[in-house]
């Protein structure tokens, strides 16, 4: 327990055990996926479903903390697991380099609970889809230049539907920017804790202006 020594106080052994215990599905591996990735094998998860099609491009560069000169061209998903396994080198994963299918539940097989950092809005639709078939809570993040959002879709309340409704197609116009994608990730990651550890559901929309420094809930409804 001594690579965890520093979690201890604010999470307990018994916590922690539950942590290296799970196992989860991290779906799209770039600006949100990355730094999700990293808090949760620091966090100490052991196992994990890694799930991107695509490979790194040189637009990568200025916010992905997997993509690197040396990346260029090669898969995410597996350089993800790559790096997870240069953290700790007991972790396990199953590596999918292939587009999310609803119809795909090996994809989601065995796993505890999903992370959505994909960046299209029919990508995350066809996500909750895919874990409502499975009962598999899901945690949102989306990004856009300074701002980003969280929340859970679970069992009990599936909200993306409720969110994008009335949208068809991503606002590129606003960028991607580093500091969001992390601070946006470590709100993904906290609100997994929440949800494994407590077994408390975030049902809100949390609205993060990293530009003003200004965070918002908002009821979804």
């Amino acid at each position: 327990m001594e690579r965890y020594a520093r979690n201890f106080n604010s999470i307990s052994r018994e916590e922690q055990e539950k942590i290296m215990n799970l196992k989860v599905a991290i779906v799209g591996l770039g600006g949100l996926g990355g730094y999700v990735l990293e808090n949760l094998v620091r966090l100490g998860v052991k196992s994990f479903n890694l799930i991107d099609r695509d490979v790194f491009e040189e637009s990568n560069l200025n916010r992905q903390i997997l993509s690197t000169e040396k990346t260029l061209g090669l898969k995410k998903a597996e350089e993800a697991y790559r790096r997870a396994k240069e953290i700790d080198s007991s972790v396990q994963a199953k590596v999918f380099s292939a587009e999310l299918d609803d119809n795909r539940e090996d994809m989601l097989e065995g796993v505890d609970i999903v992370v959505d950092c994909l960046d299209s809005i029919a990508g995350r639709l066809k996500l909750e889809t895919l874990c409502h078939k499975l009962n598999l809570t899901l945690v949102h993040g989306a990004i856009r230049g300074y701002y980003g959002q969280v929340t859970v879709s679970s069992p009990q309340n599936r909200c993306l539907r409720m969110i994008y409704k009335d949208l068809r197609k991503d606002n590129e116009s606003l960028g991607n920017l580093p500091m969001t994608c992390m601070v946006t990730a470590s709100f993904q990651v906290n609100l997994l804790l929440k949800a494994i550890l407590y077994n408390e559901i975030v049902r809100d929309l949390i609205l993060i202006d990293v530009k003003n420094m200004e965070i918002e809930r908002l009821k979804i409804q």
